[in-house]
């Protein structure tokens, strides 16, 4: 497997990791939010990592 995808794999296990860990802290901290409010903290989470990881994965880009 060439490197560049060993690390894009990587980056994208970690995001994955990391998503849900935060989207399940939120939901223990918030244990009456309703169903709607989960998914719309859920989504503001992810748009946050896919910033944080995009950025990250563009690092990469330019030696493929």
């Amino acid at each position: 497997m060439p490197p560049n995808t060993i690390v894009s794999a990587e980056i994208e296990d970690d995001a994955a990791s990391a998503v849900e860990q935060r989207v399940l802290e939120w939901c223990c901290s918030h244990e009456g939010a309703s169903v709607a409010e989960k998914r719309e903290a859920a989504k503001l989470i992810m748009e946050g990592f896919m910033q944080a990881y995009g950025d990250k994965a563009a690092e990469f880009a330019p030696q493929g």
